[in-house]
């Protein structure tokens, strides 16, 4: 229900941040997640599972436009890398947004089982969403859409960021611009919808989804099926990959400065990461089947290494998000994080396919990850670009005329 009503917001809400800022959007999500929450019982008390299932699927239209909108903020709060050897703080702010996500992903688990088993599964949805409409009060009060918005940052940080961040421009309308992005209902200009640095972007995005799933989904039938585990005597195993992968994303912020204070340019970066992150990881997912026979820490080691650089890729493709394009983020994370989204709707139900008409022939099943990150990676390392799609288009047009 609530992959249903994420999938159809990300791109509208994405729009909405770009147009109307980020805060406005994310308070908008916050507050109507939270409400939803609070009436998941009182749906199910009143109209049983379709009343749930419709209430679920709200909360996940509402929290469509989340992902979109953090970009369009890192946006307009990131400093942009314009010379060799400063900071990377795209990549920075990206690695710390995906941290959070791990950690809230982490600290929710027990949390709510412990409040279950004392107040109920209904009072648990209560509790929660109270609580988040808690964090919607605070985040009102301290968040800014831009740093000249906020109110407790200081002088000189902010003629820091005045300087050194890209403030996305308003273009009157009728400007050929203007003309060019209305002429599409995609809601950009189509030479850039279209161009190769985007989709190498949006390919990374879905393969990283695809691979990521399988390791979440099909871990505990792999460990049940091959290597004979229930899921009670496997549970450290399958715990084990979620760890690496949150220990690779607290380090993240401290590569990104190490590869910066070395001088490299922004594109090898972008590059560097995405293609270590997949290919390394498709390094340690290969032998996994060959070596079931062997003790399952075997597996789960290796199961473990890949989702580390799983955790590493994320920090080339999703800060280069915030490269290619100055006035469509919002737009661009949408479309991004959508078709992400239906790899991770496709990936599983394909998974099965798989096995079953390959009588549980998990070589094809690994080979598939491993052969998508391999491929990904070349197309990344070939096509990846750093600069404002739009502007390239733009000077395009005026060189023409």
């Amino acid at each position: 229900a609530i992959a249903t009503g994420y999938f159809f917001t990300q791109v509208p809400g994405g729009a909405l941040a770009d147009r109307f800022g980020p805060k406005n959007v994310m308070t908008a999500a916050l507050f109507l997640s939270a409400i939803c929450t609070i009436l998941v019982p009182t749906a199910g008390e009143l109209f049983g599972l379709p009343g749930m299932w419709i209430v679920m699927a709200l909360m996940g239209a509402v929290q469509g436009p989340m992902f979109p909108t953090s970009s369009v903020f890192l946006s307009r709060w990131m400093p942009a890398a314009t010379e060799p050897g400063m900071p990377d703080e795209k990549a920075w702010g990206t690695s710390m947004l995906d941290m959070g996500i791990s950690l809230g992903s982490l600290l929710i688990i027990p949390a709510v089982t412990s409040l279950a088993e004392s107040l109920g599964w209904k009072n648990t949805f209560r509790v929660v969403g109270v609580a988040s409409l808690g964090f919607v009060a605070l985040w009102v009060l301290l968040a800014a859409n831009t740093p000249a918005e906020c109110w407790f940052i200081s002088e000189e940080e902010l003629q820091y960021l005045d300087k050194h961040v890209t403030k996305p421009k308003v273009e009157p309308k009728g400007t050929s611009t203007e003309e060019t992005s209305s002429n599409s209902f995609i809601g950009m200009p189509f030479e850039m919808a279209i161009h190769r640095g985007l989709w190498a972007i949006f390919i990374a995005h879905i393969a990283f989804n695809f691979g990521a799933y399988y390791l979440t989904n099909w871990s505990p039938t792999y460990y049940k099926d091959v290597l004979g585990l229930e899921p009670i005597d496997a549970k450290y195993h399958l715990m084990m990959p979620h760890i690496t992968n949150l220990l690779v994303r607290v380090i993240n912020p401290m590569l990104v400065t190490a590869v910066a204070a070395r001088g490299f340019p922004l594109v090898f970066s972008r590059k560097l990461f995405t293609c270590v992150g997949y290919v390394m990881a498709g390094a340690c997912l290969a032998p996994v089947y060959a070596l079931r026979s062997l003790n399952p820490w075997i597996s789960t080691v290796l199961f473990s290494i890949a989702n580390g650089f799983f955790g590493m890729a994320p920090l080339g493709f999703k800060s280069n998000y915030l490269d290619v394009t100055e006035k469509y983020v919002g737009i661009v994370a949408g479309y991004g994080n959508t078709l992400g989204t239906v790899a991770s709707i496709i990936g599983p139900k394909l998974t099965a396919a798989t096995l079953e008409k390959t009588e549980q022939n998990w070589y094809v099943v690994l080979g598939t990850v491993v052969g998508v990150n391999l491929l990904v990676s070349i197309n990344y390392a070939m096509n990846a670009v750093t600069f404002p799609i739009e502007k390239m288009i733009a000077k395009k047009g005026k060189e023409k005329e």
